[in-house]
């Protein structure tokens, strides 16, 4: 079947930007994404364990009961949900004088996990994406609006192009190359913090654009053609983008503030004394520590911990990152017994160091929930064919992968209302 016009540039490859091109190539609508990592993912971060089933979870992993919409996209695919292990009892450290207490008697709230790893449902989604379609490796560095299109300046590392994850990046001579490509419509599915400052008006000698006073429609003037296009108000166009992005700077990256800890073993040990892998401390370097196994009856089991750095960006980054995985292996040492010594792997995703997922103002906050009021702007992002996809964008559960489902689901409609 042919392909309907107009196409469709995706900014951000990660849930929001895969499930964006999933829906698109559903309905036969061209499109590109446009990626800054060489794989796809974003948030979505599965590290290789000693079993090439599974991976070890460094984003978000967690899907609560309430989460309709990607319980049903997990179903869709193929794939499966597994709950979150929780039983025996959960280990509390108010300070480092007291040894840690046993917790029993509160059964925490029912969560899921993707079985394998949260990265099979980017797999999944993207598996169908013609590498035609695709542009990673690749970071959107502007986005001019012209009145018709949107022109997209981006910037290649051609060095990290069919870089695989366990390949060393960090040895690489760059080789950038810049280039830009235009877009009818234009679907920001990155964080909005990340995008702030990068929305701008683009005048051109092709388009007339409406100004203060004036009146008339704009028109594209070709050598072979003369289109008549919707009125746009320069000056409006220009405040309104203004606006925007102080709405976007405003918005904290859900996930941005965060750094995750992760350990593989042979057996579950704790789980022989009665324990959950659940603990809580006051102490640090962790602040909760999580059950992150996956079991099968194949012998190719992965039992593991996870848990979330308690401590903020800034004082991390006065750590390495192997004094940080002795700092957290030492307290789990403390939490679970002296087996937590005896580990496979240990793995650590500091996200507030990611330049592609955190600024200076997400490393500065606490994390927190995002929220952003876009009620009133959405006749003006209709008019400039602007859609947001991101989770931070969504009407509900922004921040969780439910919220990239919600807001990428809801960006696709109101495209398909432009070509039906």
């Amino acid at each position: 079947m042919k392909k309907i016009q107009p196409k469709v540039g995706i900014i951000g490859g990660g849930l929001a930007g895969v499930y964006t091109a999933y829906l698109l190539a559903q309905h036969n609508i061209t499109f590109e994404i446009i990626e800054a990592k060489p794989i796809f993912g974003g948030r979505i971060c599965g590290e290789d364990t000693h079993s090439s089933d599974y991976k070890v979870d460094l984003g978000p992993s967690w899907i609560f009961p309430h989460q309709q919409e990607i319980q049903k996209l997990v179903s869709n695919l193929g794939l499966r949900l597994v709950e979150q292990f929780t039983s025996g009892d959960a280990v509390f450290q108010r300070n480092a004088k007291e040894r840690p207490q046993k917790v029993g008697g509160v059964p925490p709230p029912s969560m899921y996990r993707i079985f394998g790893g949260t990265t099979r449902l980017i797999t999944s989604l993207a598996q169908d994406i013609h590498e035609q379609n695709t542009k990673l490796s690749t970071k959107a560095n502007s986005f001019q609006y012209d009145g018709q299109n949107w022109h997209v300046e981006i910037e290649t590392n051609n060095s990290l192009c069919g870089l695989q994850r366990n390949e060393k990046s960090t040895d690489i001579h760059e080789d950038l190359s810049t280039s830009t490509v235009s877009f009818e419509h234009l679907v920001i599915a990155a964080p909005p913090r990340v995008i702030a400052r990068k929305l701008s008006l683009r005048q051109t000698n092709g388009l007339k654009l409406k100004h203060q006073g004036e009146q008339g429609a704009a028109r594209i003037d070709s050598d072979d053609q003369s289109t008549q296009m919707p009125e746009i108000d320069a000056k409006s166009v220009d405040t309104f983008l203004e606006a925007l992005s102080n709405k976007f700077e405003q918005t904290p990256t859900w996930m941005a503030a965060q750094a995750k800890f992760a350990v593989t073993y042979k057996t579950p040990f704790w789980r022989e004394h009665g324990l959950s892998g659940q603990a809580f401390s006051h102490v640090g370097p962790l602040g909760e520590v999580h059950d992150a196994s996956f079991e099968d009856h194949d012998g190719n089991s992965v039992y593991a911990l996870f848990g979330f750095v308690g401590i903020p960006f800034a004082h991390r980054q006065q750590t390495s990152i192997e004094q940080m995985k002795d700092a957290c292996l030492s307290q789990l040492n403390s939490l679970f017994g002296s087996k937590a010594s005896e580990h496979l792997q240990t793995y650590y995703k500091d996200w507030g160091a990611d330049p592609f997922i955190a600024n200076s103002l997400d490393q500065k906050q606490p994390p927190m929930h995002p929220y952003i009021n876009l009620v009133s702007d959405q006749a003006q992002l209709k008019q400039l064919k602007l859609y947001l996809a991101a989770s931070e964008f969504s009407e509900s559960e922004a921040g969780y992968m439910e919220g990239a489902i919600v807001a990428a689901r809801r960006a696709v409609e109101k495209i398909l209302l432009t070509v039906e």
